[in-house]
């Protein structure tokens, strides 16, 4: 594997040796709009993970395709950046960023986001400006000053000082910093009086100086720019003037500006910085010049500036800093305009369009109508509005033909280019035809050309398409309806639409025209797609008077196209029964022997539904124009993608008719903004892999308090239980175009496969249960080229004590001794009021103090039922469990005492879910003993027992509770009892299995109500019960169908009004009402009834609602 991308790099970098010369590059701007901390950048670098440092003189900025970090100094922090102003930025083997800037030297260490100052006087507070920061491949750190380069062992911190030679007359500083660079045997700096080399092993400068009479010597003494070329050369960029220094001869070559031979030097004097790319490229940026490319192949300059409203230029012509990242990307820090990146790899695309340049493209118009290519190197392309435009693209030349040249053209919409096989160019206009003869080179008017008056409708009409059938004639598509011209009658046959006629066309605005290999001519209007038969002289309406309706048996397979409106027709070059046609809908495939359409639209991956132009390429997949730019349509793997301006196209918006395909697989299309031309057997995808990282995370606690925490090299992350709205965001770190980088991640733990998030580069996890974690991460560049070296990051979430297992063993304990301290404490009480009716003697002090010790007591039992409400809410199902298996569903509980006797149950067998809404008799204390009873036999029956059947479970549950509760003696029996609705949901066969004791199950569809009751007899040993069965009811359910499972407070609260019982029939109509909203929406609405209803009442009994939507 790694050899193939070793391969596929070579040849890339073989492909862009001479790209430099003929390839207008799209530009990429990065301002203080988008984060940037300042205008002007000095210095570039980009470190070991693949981040971009940005300094500025406002700044040192973080880059990860993204957002940008930026770090600032603060006078209150000390672990800040000690000044704003950047000059130069490294890094060394350990990761830790050196910096300098306009006050000291810095080290910043990522992972512990702080910076170590370094001065360079003894005295405090001073500082000198670090113009230039190296570390050398001996791991010292090398930096210069105005008139001092040092020497820094970051292991000892011992900085040795080397003084420059000094000229007392120059001012040694720069507002940019100098140049620094490092051979196999010393270090070169840059400097305002000269280069200078420094010789580390005799620790000595060796000068080289501007010498006015020697023109060997240096072309200026401010030195502004270094590099090495792949010859070993050093390449110095001066304030007036681009070198060369030979070293084995020692001499300087000098390149200036030549306004006469441009290519024969920089593009301005005034050197600012260069760098050396991969391609076999020299940049050169200058102070007021823009961007100059020296190529080493040619020995040519090519020039890059500025152009006023042309968004696809330099941002400004005065350039500071260079820097090509790993990926072949150029970064161009500007003075006071911010940072601007060109991709320096071959493009997908190349765009035409005009250039205020002299050396430029001067179209009549970018608004591109129609488009033909005549030969390799002369392009017809057709405007609106402006006529024809002839361009040659080896010379470079454009002729412009309009109605008002010579030659002259009928009209200046050129909306229609066809070479016939006559000979002849057909040029439809919106006033008409001009014919081109190849022959005698001249442009006449249809009529004139053939001599004869042709049908009027033909003249001063709006032609939209050209082409020829087998037979050699010409179909002109027009608003007039479509017209064959007959060369050998030379006459013309009209078709129209005929309101009374069905094989007629359906509409007289005729788009486009098409004819196939069986003889048929395919003509696409405005309300329709017709098929003309030489055979019967008719337009058959495809689909006429069938229903937009998926044929029965299929999703998407039609007997109509998607939409009436047809922009663009060709037939399948490998498969002569399919037809693809471009509606205002998306991209149809008709297969001729079924006469059926099969859709793909927006849902399927197409960027818009507006197919203007369709052209199958030679390897018989689709590219279409639309209007949010280009889609490719692999026709076996049926699946698409989508390009933008960002990958070099002219626009989003396409112009209808404006596409071509050259006999080289060469394709055309055109729009609002150029002709965007491509070959689909020379797009190459970027082979640069990216580096993926994390980056940061947020979350939020309890408290709501949003917190911000930097990664980087973190392995492991700690949360609280409390936690909640945990996201995490990451970074592909490849800049050819973030926007498009893809990513998909794996939460180990959670989830058991690898989920796609396309460009989305954050995952909102949201709150995560107690436990251990990993998530990973992979991601691609914009084409879709994967790092399988995934990143990972553990996650640890801390549980509540309350919710550890030894808590629960206290919980058990408790609620025991509770109980039984319940029991003896209301015995006692009671023995002690009947003492107290018996001794009236007793002293009204002795009462008083017996009240007071009852008062005391009762507060303590009321804590306990408050620690016992705990324990019984954490024995309920977690509401997480619940959203787990019954994702769209809710539960209303409102308990009437602190402890209830109403409880809820969940579970889940294979694919069978258990819900169960259970009513114990009494409640408070009574009640809720009856729930933990009831909730431990339902689990034992469905676990350990393994009964499924609902019947069967209320059957076992009644034995239960009776045999909990039986005595030796038979003079007393247990009264008390539970009232059951429980419900099996069978996933697999879309079945629901009900059993109840008195509580039914409702069951609403197409707003009607389904009651399905229960037995008439409840749970418990209650006399008269104790052979009776419980019945099981079964149902088909549908998606969208609700069911609700209750117990009787809400029906039975007293209110309203008259303060009487709500009852089941107003509470039958009240769900209803509320099936169709969302489930949230249901419970607070049954909530917020429910309160209004009770208004200042009593809660006459505990609340039970769960809702499902199937």
């Amino acid at each position: 594997m790694k050899i193939c991308c070793y391969i596929l790099l070579i040849c890339w970098l073989l492909a862009v040796s001479s790209y430099a010369q003929n390839n207008g590059y799209s530009y990429e701007y990065y301002t203080v709009d988008r984060g940037l901390s300042q205008s002007s950048v000095n210095c570039i670098y980009q470190d070991k993970k693949g981040f971009l440092w940005i300094g500025t003189q406002d700044g040192l900025n973080m880059f990860d395709g993204y957002s940008f970090t930026v770090y600032q100094h603060n006078p209150l922090d000390t672990n800040t950046i000690s000044a704003n102003w950047v000059y130069s930025i490294d890094e060394d083997d350990n990761g830790i960023i050196w910096v300098g800037t306009q006050n000291g030297l810095n080290a910043f260490n990522p992972k512990t986001n702080q910076f170590k100052h370094y001065s360079t006087s003894k005295k405090a507070n001073v500082n000198e400006e670090i113009f230039a920061v190296l570390v050398g491949s001996d791991g010292f750190i090398w930096f210069k000053t105005s008139q001092t380069l040092y020497k820094l062992d970051p292991t000892t911190n011992k900085i040795d000082k080397f003084d420059l030679p000094q000229d007392f007359f120059i001012n040694n500083k720069s507002d940019k910093g100098f140049p620094i660079l490092e051979d196999d045997e010393g270090i070169w700096l840059g400097a305002a009086n000269g280069l200078f080399y420094f010789i580390k092993k005799l620790e000595v400068f060796k000068p080289y100086k501007h010498i006015e009479e020697d023109p060997n010597s240096l072309s200026n003494n401010f030195i502004t720019g270094l590099c090495f070329d792949d010859n070993g050369n050093l390449w110095i960029g001066t304030q007036n003037g681009l070198n060369k220094l030979d070293k084995k001869k020692n001499r300087f070559v000098r390149y200036f500006s030549d306004e006469k031979n441009p290519k024969q030097g920089p593009s301005s004097n005034n050197i600012s910085s260069v760098c050396k790319s991969s391609n076999n490229i020299l940049w050169i940026g200058t102070f007021g010049g823009g961007l100059s490319a020296y190529d080493f192949t040619t020995k040519q300059f090519y020039h890059y500036k500025h152009e006023d409203g042309n968004n696809n230029s330099l941002a400004y012509d005065y350039v500071l800093s260079l820097y090509e990242d790993r990926s072949l990307n150029l970064w161009i820090g500007l003075d006071a305009n911010g940072l601007n990146k060109i991709d320096l790899k071959p493009q997908k695309f190349k765009t035409y369009i005009s250039s205020k340049g002299k050396d430029g493209l001067h179209f009549s118009s970018d608004n591109i109508a129609s488009v033909y290519l005549e030969n390799d190197s002369t392009l017809w392309i057709g405007t609106w509005e402006n006529g024809l435009n002839i361009f040659n693209r080896n010379a470079n030349t454009i002729k412009i033909i309009t109605t008002e040249t010579t030659p002259a053209i009928i009209g200046n919409n050129v909306h229609s280019i066809y070479a016939d096989s006559h000979g002849l160019i057909w040029i439809g206009t919106k006033s008409g035809i001009s014919i081109y003869d190849k022959k005698t080179k001249k442009f006449i008017d249809l009529d004139n050309y053939f001599n004869i008056e042709l049908n009027v409708k033909l003249k001063g009409v709006r032609i939209y398409n050209i082409t020829e059938d087998y037979k050699g004639n010409i179909w002109i598509a027009t608003r007039n309806g479509l017209h064959r011209f007959n060369f050998d009658s030379k006459t013309v046959n009209t078709f129209t639409s005929n309101l009374n006629d069905s094989l007629s066309l359906y509409n007289n605005t005729v788009v486009c025209v098409a004819c196939d290999r069986s003889g048929f001519v395919w003509i696409g209007t405005q309300t329709g797609l017709n098929r003309y038969d030489y055979n019967t002289n008719k337009c058959f309406r495809i689909g006429y008077n069938k229903s937009k309706k998926p044929i029965p048996g299929t999703t998407r397979t039609y007997y109509v196209p998607s939409n009436p409106y047809i922009y663009h027709i060709i037939e399948d070059m490998f498969d002569e029964n399919i037809i693809w046609v471009g509606t205002g809908s998306g991209l149809d495939k008709f297969n001729k022997r079924a006469n059926t359409f099969e859709y793909y639209t927006i849902d399927d991956g197409l960027p818009n539904g507006t197919i203007y132009e369709l052209i199958q390429d030679k390897n018989g997949n689709l590219w279409m124009s639309t209007n949010r730019g280009l889609a490719f349509f692999d026709v076996s793997k049926k699946y698409f993608t989508a390009f933008d301006p960002e990958d070099g196209i002219q626009g989003l918006e396409f112009n209808n008719g404006a596409s071509f395909i050259a006999s080289n697989g060469e394709i055309f299309f055109g729009g609002i903004n150029g002709l965007t031309s491509f070959n689909p057997n020379n797009q190459r995808n970027n082979p640069f892999i990216p580096n993926v990282v994390f980056t940061y995370f947020e979350k939020s606690n309890s408290k709501g308090k949003r917190t911000h925490q930097n990664l980087y090299d973190e392995n492991t992350v700690v949360f609280s239980y409390d936690d909640h709205s945990i996201t995490f965001w990451f970074a592909a770190l490849e800049f050819t175009n973030p926007k498009k980088n893809s990513f998909k991640y794996w939460i180990e733990g959670l989830m058991n496969d690898w989920v796609y998030i396309g460009n989305k580069n954050f995952i909102d996890i949201g709150i995560l249960p107690p436990g251990e974690y990993i998530l990973h991460i992979k991601g691609s560049n914009n084409n879709g080229v994967w790092n399988e070296q995934e990143a990972n990051i553990k996650i640890i979430v801390k549980p509540p004590l309350y919710k550890t297992i030894w808590a629960f063993i206290i919980y058990a304990l408790i609620l025991g001794g509770i109980i039984f301290l319940y029991v003896r404490s209301r015995t006692k009480k009671l023995q002690e009021a009947n003492e107290a009716l018996r001794q009236k003697q007793l002293i009204s002090l002795e009462i008083a103090r017996q009240k007071e010790e009852l008062s005391v007591k009762n507060k303590n039992i009321t804590d306990s039922i408050n620690y016992a409400k705990r324990i019984q809410e954490a024995l309920l199902p977690s509401e997480y469990l619940f959203r787990k298996l019954l994702p769209d569903s809710f539960i209303l509980y409102k308990p009437r005492d602190i402890v209830s006797g109403d409880f809820y149950w969940i579970t889940e067998k294979e694919s069978k879910i258990f819900v169960a809404a259970v009513d114990c008799t009494g409640h408070g204390v009574p009640g809720a003993f009856m729930s933990i009873i009831g909730y431990d036999l339902l689990k034992n029956i469905t676990r350990e027992q393994n009964v499924e059947d609902p019947a069967e479970i209320l059957n076992l549950l009644n034995l239960g509770v009776a045999d909990t509760f039986s005595k030796q003696s038979t003079d007393y029996e247990i009264k008390d009892g539970m009232d059951v609705s429980l419900v099996v949901i069978d996933r697999v066969n879309k079945q629901l299995h009900y059993a109840g004791a008195f509580n039914p199950m409702y069951l609403i569809r197409n707003k009607e109500l389904i009651e399905i009751k229960g037995n008439r007899f409840a749970i418990g040993k209650i006399e008269g019960n104790e052979n009776k069965r419980f019945d099981v009811h079964t149902l088909e359910y549908e998606n969208n169908d609700m069911i609700y499972l209750f117990s009787d407070g809400y029906a039975d609260q007293i209110g309203g009004p008259f303060q009487k019982k709500f009852k089941f029939r107003r509470f039958q109509h009240l769900l209803v009402s509320v099936h169709n909203l969302p489930l949230a929406k249901q419970k607070d609405f049954l909530n917020e009834t429910f309160e209004t209803w009770k208004g200042q009442m009593e809660q006459v009994d505990d609340i039970l609602i769960i809702g499902i939507r199937m």
